[in-house]
Parts: structure tokens; sequence; C-alpha cells
């Protein structure tokens, strides 16, 4: 009878410690969610609708197939003013296109390196770009 005690007891206290109290899943920080509009913006290039959803209405560039073709990454720190942040952004080449696949092949991008500052807006709780220069 012991036995059964101690193992219920110990059943119990490892179900309470993995269940805790409240949520365990961790929220994005603001900084993350603007960084992922950055970051993934190479990746949905491909996708028209997509990369018009990544950008503020009326500042989406026509070269939608060039930004496919680089790769970016925040390079330092972001500037907030209130639901606008600019953010320094190295955009480099050697990855492969995304928009404009033939037959499911693609070649790295000879795009050079270079950095940029973005600029993002926040529009309905979601980061967007406003202006993102390749160079």
């Amino acid at each position: 009878m012991k036995i059964k005690f101690v193992s219920a007891l110990l059943t119990l206290l490892c179900i309470s410690s993995t269940v805790g109290c409240g949520s365990s899943a961790v929220k994005p920080t603001d900084e993350q969610n603007a960084f992922a509009s950055v970051e993934g913006l190479g990746d949905i290039a491909g996708d028209q609708q997509m990369f018009a959803n990544a950008f503020v209405p009326g500042s989406v560039p026509e070269d939608r197939a060039e930004y496919g073709k680089r790769g970016y990454q925040v390079s330092g720190e972001a500037t907030y003013d209130g639901d606008q942040v600019t953010v320094p952004v190295k955009i480099f080449g050697g990855v492969h296109e995304t928009a404009g696949r033939d037959g499911g092949r693609s070649k790295p991008s000879k795009a050079g390196e270079t950095e940029q500052v973005w600029t993002l807006q926040r529009i309905d709780g979601q980061w967007k770009l406003k202006d993102a220069p390749l160079g």
C-alpha cells in the first residue's frame, strides 16, 4: 500500500510539473515579430499574395523575383518610434531562388552582399515592411 501511495504521488508530481499553472506557450516578443518579417522575406517572395501581404499597402516592390534571390538578416539594433521601426539589414546572395523556379531546379543567386536600413510599420498588430531597398 505504501508503494502505491508513493507511486501515485510521484505521478502527480510529474504531471503537475509538466502542466504547471497557466499556458506553457511562449509568445514571441515584438522585436522577434519585426525581425521575422525581415528575415523571412526571401522565402515568401515566391508567392505573390504572401509577398504583397508582407508590405504596407501601396509600398509593395514591383521586382518581387529579385527579393527571392537573396537572403536577409537583421544586422544591428532596431530603432523603435511608436508603430514604426527601422532595422539595419544585411542582404546577401548565394541562396537558392524561390521565385520563378523551373521544374524545381534553381541556382544560387550571384547577388553580392550589402547592408540597407529597412522601415517597418505595425498595422493591426502586425509588422509590415514599409521601405525595403535592396541596394
